[in-house]
Formats: C-alpha cells, structure tokens, sequence
C-alpha cells in the first residue's frame, strides 16, 4: 500500500494516544485475481458464451476466496506482530483486526498522526505505508482502516428555493403498481406547489411521471416482480417522510433498513439537512420504479449531531461489503463519496474488490459522479481556491456505473445541457463531476473505454503500457436542484409535509438506479439473467441509445481549474448521455451471447410427441394447465449427432389438439428458466400448428409448456436438427420469392385447387434463387387457402414414402400459414400432399435453403428472447399497432451478435387485428417480395415461424390492410 496524503485544507494535530481503538480489515487478494477478472468482462460482456452466468450467493468465496493455506498463512503472520484476526469474512478475502493504534504500528512499521480537516472534522492517518513481511505481502491487498475519518459527503445539493408546506394527503387503497405504471403526482401537492410558489412541472420540477416520461420510462411494458434495490447511507431518515411521498403517489413499495455497525444514531433533522439525501434516494426510486423492493444498507452518521466526522472508511467497506455478499438487491446504489485524491488507496483497492465481487454476482452498482465539477477536491479546498483536477470515488471505481448530472426543462426533456449552476447564496456553484482519473485504469484494447477519449482526455493516472485512465462519468440524468427532484421531507407544526425541489448528481444515480432496476424487472431479463455490471454493454449500444449533451461545460467559475466540455459522442461532463430508456432495456436485455456455431442434419419427417396416443410419453392423458411436457429429442427420430459432437437446437413442427380453453405454447429447452415467449396460440377447441426451432437442454429435452386455464394435447414431428458437428448442412437465406401459388399457376400449369388426397410435386432446384444442384434441403413459408373442408398439410421430399406427420391443420375457409423445413427429393422436387375432404390452394414462398459445404451461414441457437412488441412499443417507435400504411422497420443493431447476422429465426406473432389481413417479413434493404408469412382475420392470435435474410442489420414488417399487433420473439441466428 501507500501512506495516503491528508485531504486537500487538513492540518496535522498530535498524534493519536497509544490506546486508541482501531478496526482494520487485512483484504486478501482472490486466489486466481486474473481468473477473476476474465469471469467478470464475460458474465458482463455481451457476445461472451459466459454471458450473465452469475455466481449465486455465497459462490464467490469457493470460487475466488483466498485458499485456506494462505489465510492460515496470513493468520500466523499477523499473530507474530502481536496482532489477532478475527473470522474470516463470507467473501473469503477479509480478515478483521481490532487492535490499537500502537499495536498497529508496531506490527505494520508505520507512525500515526491526527488531523483536522477544513470543515472542523477531526480524525487519525497512517503516515507511512503499512509493512508486512515478504512471504505473505503478495497475499494481501490492502489493510484498511489505518486512516479513520472519511472525508466522505453527499452529493445533494438543496434548491435556492424554499420548501412549502402542503396538507398531508391520505393513504389511499391503490394497488401496488406490479402491472408497470408509472405513479402520477397527487393533485393535493401539485395544487399546493402551483399555489403557494407558481410552480408547474417540467420547468420549475420534475414528478416522477415527467421525468419518466422524458427518459422513456414510463409505463414499463413486459413487466415482472422481484427486484430489489439496495441504497448505501450514512445518516438516518424520516419514515414519515417515505409514508407522505407514497400517500400522494398511491404507492406500496416496501422500505426496509440494515443497519451495519451499528448504523446510523442522529435522528433525521431538516434544520441540519440530515436525512435530506435519503429521502431524494428513496424517493427518486419508489417514483420511477415502484414494482421494486428497497433496502437500506445504512452505516453509522457521516457527521454527529455537532457536524463532527463519525463514519471512517472502514465503516464505509463494511456497508458495502454487505451490501454484496448479502446479495438481496440486484441493483445497488450511492450517492455518497469523496474526492479521489483525498481518499486512501488501499481504500480504493478493497472497493474494487468488493466491486468486482458485485459484477461477478450479476449486481449493478450506481454512483454519482459528484457536484463539483472538475474539481472534485473543492469542497475540501474553499471557494476561490485554486483546486487540481478531480473525480469522485466510488464513481471512478472500474466496476461502477458513474452517473453526471444534466439541466432539464420542457416536456418530454426538450432541452438538455450539462449541469452548471450557482452561485448560491454562499457563492459556490455546482456542476456534474467529470474528468480523468489519477487512480483508475482500464485496458487500453479491450477496455469498455478503449475506442473513448472525451475531449481533454490526458494521462493524469500514469497508466502502464496498455493500460489507459478511467473517464468519467459514463452516464448522465437530472442533477440541476432549479428544476429538479421533488421531494417529501420534513413535517411543519400543523403536522403538513414540507415539499420542494433537491439536486446534485445524488439524484441521476438512483434514477440511472431505477432504470436498471426496470430492465431486471423487465421478463425478458428475467429469464435471461439480470442486466449486472453494465458498462460493458452500454458502451457497445449504438449512440441512438442516449440523447446526446453538446452544449456546456463543467468548469466551475470560482476556481481556476480547468474543466472539460460537453460535444458530440462520449465526453467527460455527460458521458454517453441521458437515457433512452426504450432502447437501452430490450438492448440490455436480448444481449445475445455467442452460442456454439452449428450446422443442420434434415431427416425424414417423424412424428416423436403424440400426447393422444402416448408417443413420447407414458400416458394419453393432455398436458394438464400451466405444466409441460418434457420431451427427450436427442437419439429419438434421426436427431442422432455424430460422434464428439451435440444437438444445439431441434426443428419440430408442433401442433395444439382439443384445447379446452384460450392459451399458448411456450417452447424452450429443458433445465432452463422459462422465457416471456410464445409460439403457437388456439382458442378452445381450435387444431393449431407451427414450426419451432428450440435449443436443446443439456439433457437432450425440450419443454413443451401449455399456459392455459385448460388441458390440451401437444404433437411434435421432427424435421431436422442442428449440432456443433461440422459435418452437417449450411444455410443461404434467399428472397422470400414465391415458387408456388396454385390459384396463379405458379409453380403449376392450372389454377385449379389441388383435390382431396391429391398432391403437388413443387420444383425446387433451380427455382427462388435456390441453385439447380447442391442444395440438400429447403426452407418454405406454406399457405393453405380457401379450403372447402377440414384437412391437413403432409409435406415430405419427393420420391420418399410419405410419412405420418403434419405441417398446417385447417377447417373449411380459413387461411393458415406455416414454416416447412424438409430435405428436397433427389429429382429436386417436395411433394406437398392434401390430406382433407376437400379441396385446397396451395401457396410456397422460399426463404432459404441448405447445401453440404461450408460456404453457408452457421445456426447459433438464441433465446428465446422478445425483440419485438408493438402493444408496448418494445422494439418500436412507440406503443401502436402496424397499420397498412407504415411498415415497421426492426433493428437488429444490438451492438453484439445480432449485428452481424445473416439471417434470424423469429417467431412472429399478430393480435388484436382490426380485420383479415396478411404480414410480410422480409429483409430491410430490398423491394417488398409479393411473399407472405402470416395470415389472420379479425382479433385472431395467430404465430408463424420465420427465417429471414438479414442484410444492412434490420428485418421490415408490412400489414397489407387495417392494423395488427405484431410480436417476435427471437430463437436464434445465422452467420458466415
């Protein structure tokens, strides 16, 4: 370690008496810190095979701990300087000391000194480095605790504007929002405010709903229950103060408080602002996401009733040390910190521990970034003071998401620019906290800022070769206290709230807090794993994702200190900008990691589920509601893969028999959770097919889940499979081009309808762009229409026997659309056979086709994941149907994998549609194909599988009459 220097303005005072208690914490190094630090970039980085899999509580220590041999060591070596360690921590890597200062420095050779700082605190240093002895010193980190006094504060600034007082508004009976809503300002309060000051929201405030509004984070669609968020403080609050808040908002959100050494003591006063920045924590987060649960870590009192200095730096690593292992919150936030130059290193290297131990858990951590602009020490130094260049910690900390600040003012945040206000009445300013860190670095190559240089960017930490210096911040949210967070706190006599206005970047972390919160909430993220340490992700997001700041600059006009400017792109006041929720979330959450490259086997279609006559299963009895079928899909019908290799991923077409009331399909793999995905839907009684592509389980099975009040009976034919084998088959996607339509002889030499029991032989080699030689088997989106009897489709290849399977079941006049994948005969041909009563028109647009080469593209199995919901406005501009006269472009630019696909498997499904209408899918880039994929009529839930092209890194949707809903939920992808 090194001795750390006194904070800017201190003065030494004598050294502290012999006997003075001391609580150290001797960290230990993880027993493999590379090996740790590969974990957490590929739990953390999209694209990574690892990718959100998180260790699980109490996982860290088996797997990262130091071994027993070197806490033994470590043990021995501390009892030979006289010094005792008590139980090891649950991180495996903390041993505390109690001790006193003169066995302290007798056992780490190193002197005290007292020290009084500007602001009247008092507290004690170490003056030299601490000293261990040699054969253990590379097992240690850091001793924490030498230093006492955190020159720690809160970055809440008040608003140059009274608080007015406003009758308490009464608990109301409103629900817990669990359905996503997002609470409205009581009209008790916003009368009062318009009253009694002239306030109206967006320009003099922002409610919850506004700023929710402005960032897209409104009303969160797809939501689930769950998620709590964790909020470090150093002082108590007043519950009265939460309880008014959530009266007015008709919000329930569960408040709970842990109290770490000891807690906090000095009871909440708004004369001394004690209490002030927990209620804009906890407040901020009930208004933006009041789906969650939040804790409060709280630690003893930054400052004693006398504004003397309580918590030390210890106190500060063991809040956060609980915060982590304890691991109940996924989403971790603060608001508190101090000057990186004044703060100890070894203090810093044990928080980056403890972060890293959060990243590695999937927990995200929020820090402010600070309201003194570039000069972070100036608190510490004085107005007028010449002060170097500065950042905060813990927001510089590598594994922490640092968020500045902005000014906001007009609906919806119509004008944005970096936080610079002031002078106060004590003539200081405040600005976002941004700039270069001295302490900081992040690989050079590879680092989530590797391709960032705000401008002014300079190497302030001495970076080694290939390393570079950490920028900050990485984000930014309201900060500006003129119009900023409207607060409930403190209580007048006649027992009215006091509401106003509070800022400072203590605000843009729980609200940057909040937003993550939403996306693990989201159930997309549910199933795929919880969003974690972001920044890795959010860097790769295109700049579409954020509203970018261009204007301002954090140079605070009191001082001489240079600041840093806002510009296009990434820069040191803002960082990438403020957040467009409605981008970041699905990004966050369909993040695809790369799976296995796999090629495609065809077989003979077989018929491996018959839940009516106990094929696949042990009984005849339907799938009971809410409960699947397991269904073993390795060794059975041909999946069989060759030697040294596995099944990735199944090709089933899936057919719904004798539902007993409305539900859906929800296909996944085996061992998995299961997704927020559909594939096929029925109504009672309806005969529903579609084609999956589901991955596999380890254990070779597939689930086959009926969400519904009722039983139904489930039959699954297998057409093919994919494997890491490279022996197998490779795709081109193609078109879509239509190579059949027997109502337009297409493909036929009539228009008659095909006859009951009657086949058409469709020629598929050398027609659609698909090659006269080479290609082993075909993938076609199928149309019956117009039949005049109930009937199924048999597709199979030509000159085979035709089995006992099925494609698309139809009764007498609909229109039913459906995916075939199927080997093409030898002569080129596939049979498409009429099994029904009746007649039947046949249509078949081609979207792809596979040959035995290694020219094609690769299958990766993906998912399920949601990338589009136009109910929610998920994946599109905003929350409408597609109607006729717009097309839908969906980007599939997420930054990771899917930018680079060539085509992608999607399982699209229509709702609600305002009469019969037909969707076409079809790659961005290209004329509209005359091809079809789905077809409904009125308020019909219909699903089809699609495979299509990919070629500028978008996928468009067309309506061709009235509007439909249209979803698609993503089961994997292609690349070259």
């Amino acid at each position: 370690g090194t001795a750390p220097a006194l904070p800017h303005g201190a003065v030494r005072t004598a050294a502290p008496a012999s006997g003075t208690a001391l609580d150290l914490s001797v960290v230990l190094s993880p027993r493999d810190p590379a090996a740790l630090k590969t974990f957490v970039t590929e739990v953390s980085t999209p694209g990574s095979p690892l990718y959100h899999h998180y260790l699980k509580t109490g996982e860290f220590r088996s797997a990262y701990g130091a071994t027993d041999a070197t806490v033994s060591k470590v043990r021995a070596a501390l009892k030979a300087q006289g010094l005792t360690a008590g139980t090891l921590g649950s991180d495996g890597l903390t041993l505390p000391v109690h001790t006193t200062v003169g066995a302290a420095a007798k056992a780490f050779r190193t002197g005290f000194t007292g020290f009084r700082d500007r602001q009247g605190r008092v507290g004690i240093a170490n003056t030299q480095a601490p000293e261990v002895q040699g054969d253990v010193a590379g097992a240690i980190t850091a001793v924490t605790g030498l230093t006492t006094t955190a020159a720690v504060h809160s970055h809440v600034t008040a608003a140059p504007k009274k608080f007015t007082s406003v009758p308490r508004t009464a608990a109301t009976s409103v629900a817990p929002h669990v359905n996503g809503t997002t609470p409205a300002l009581c009209s008790s309060v916003k009368n009062g405010l318009a009253s009694d000051m002239g306030w109206a929201d967006t320009q003099d405030y922002w409610s919850p709903r506004s700023l929710a509004g402005a960032y897209g984070m409104a009303d969160q669609p797809n939501v689930g229950t769950g998620v709590t968020v964790g909020v470090f403080e150093l002082e108590s609050f007043n519950a009265k103060d939460i309880a008014a808040y959530q009266a007015c908002y008709g919000t329930h959100v569960p408040v709970s408080t842990v109290k770490v050494d000891g807690g906090a003591v000095v009871p909440p006063n708004p004369d001394q602002w004690i209490g002030l920045e927990s209620a804009l924590d906890i407040e901020d987060l009930i208004g933006l996401v009041p789906q969650a649960s939040i804790v409060v870590y709280q630690g003893p009192d930054a400052t004693d009733a006398q504004g003397n200095a309580s918590a030390t730096y210890q106190n500060i690593l063991d809040v956060y040390q609980k915060m982590v292992t304890d691991n109940r919150a996924r989403v971790l936030s603060t608001s508190w910190g101090s000057c990186e130059q004044d703060t100890p290193a070894d203090f810093m290297a044990a928080e980056n521990q403890i972060f890293m131990q959060a990243a590695a858990q999937g927990q995200t951590v929020t820090a402010a970034s600070g309201d003194s602009g570039s000069a972070d020490c100036l608190p510490n130094v004085g107005s007028g003071s010449q002060a170097s260049q500065a950042v905060d910690d813990p927001a510089s900390q590598p594994y922490v998401l640092a968020v500045g600040g902005t000014t906001m003012t007009g609906a919806g945040g119509a004008n944005q620019s970096t936080w610079l206000t002031g002078p106060y009445s004590d003539g200081s300013y405040g600005a976002t906290g941004g700039g270069v860190s001295t302490y900081a670095t992040l690989d050079a190559a590879t680092g989530y800022q590797a391709w960032t240089d705000g401008p002014g960017y300079q190497d302030l930490c001495g970076a080694a070769a290939g390393r570079k210096c950490r920028q900050v911040p990485d984000v930014s949210a309201l900060a500006d206290p003129d119009t900023g967070y409207l607060v409930s706190y403190g209580q007048a006599g006649d027992g009215s709230e006091y509401w106003g206005t509070l800022g400072g970047t203590s605000g843009a972390s729980p609200t940057w807090a909040a937003l993550i919160a939403q996306a693990d909430l989201d159930l997309s993220c549910a199933a795929n794993g919880s969003v974690g340490w972001t920044n890795p992700a959010l860097y790769q997001l295109p700049a579409t994702a954020f509203r970018d700041i261009t204007t301002g600059s954090n140079k605070l006009p009191n001082v001489t200190t240079p600041g840093y400017s806002a510009g296009t792109g990434y820069d040191m006041t803002t960082g990438l900008g403020t957040p467009r929720a409605r981008s970041i979330i699905p990004a966050l959450c369909k993040a695809v990691p790369q799976s296995a490259a796999g090629t495609f086997t065809s077989v003979n279609p077989t018929r491996i589920l018959d839940t009516r006559y106990h094929v696949g299963v042990s009984t005849t009895t339907p799938v009971k509601a809410n409960s699947a079928v397991k269904l073993t899909v390795t060794g059975v019908g041909g999946v069989t893969p060759p030697a040294g290799s596995t099944v990735t991923a199944v090709v089933l077409n899936t057919t719904a028999v004798s539902p007993t009331a409305t539900g859906h399909l929800i296909a996944y793999p085996d061992g998995t959770t299961m997704p927020a995905s559909s594939n096929l839907n029925w109504l009672a009684g309806q005969i529903i097919p579609n084609l999956v592509t589901v991955p596999v389980g380890a254990d070779g099975k597939v689930d086959l889940y009926n969400s519904s009040a009722g039983t139904v009976h489930f039959v699954a034919d297998v057409f093919g499979y994919f494997s890491t084998s490279t022996a197998g088959d490779t795709y081109h996607p193609v078109g879509p081009n239509r190579i059949l339509d027997t109502r337009y002889h297409i493909g036929v030499p009539t228009t008659t309808p095909v006859p009951s029991n009657g086949t058409v032989t469709v020629q598929v080699a050398g027609v659609g762009e698909v090659p006269a030689g080479g290609a082993t088997s075909v993938v076609l989106n199928v149309t019956a229409t117009a039949p005049t009897a109930t009937g199924h489709l048999i597709a199979y290849p030509d000159g085979t026997a035709q089995p006992v399977s099925s494609n698309i079941n139809w009764v007498k006049g609909e229109t039913r659309p459906n995916l075939v994948v199927l080997p093409i005969g030898a002569d080129g041909k596939v049979d498409l056979f009429n099994f029904g009563n009746g007649t039947v028109h046949f249509v078949a647009d081609v979207f792809g086709y596979y040959s035995a080469d290694a020219t094609g593209a690769t299958f990766h199995s993906a998912g399920p994941s949601r990338l589009l919901d136009t109910r929610y406005g998920v994946g599109a501009p905003a929350a409408a149907a597609l109607t006729s006269t717009t097309d839908l472009s969906l980007s599939l630019n997420d930054g990771n994998v899917l930018a680079n696909a060539t085509a992608v498997v999607l399982n699209v499904t229509v709702a609600n549609g305002s009469g019969s209408g037909v969707l076409t899918v079809w790659p961005d880039g290209r004329a509209r194909p005359s091809a079809s994929s789905l077809n409904w009529t009125k308020n019909e839930i219909v699903a089809n599988l699609v495979t299509v092209p990919v070629i500028d890194g978008k996928v468009d949707f067309h309506v061709n009459a009235g509007s439909v809903a249209v979803i698609a939920d993503l089961f994997g992808y292609y690349t070259n």
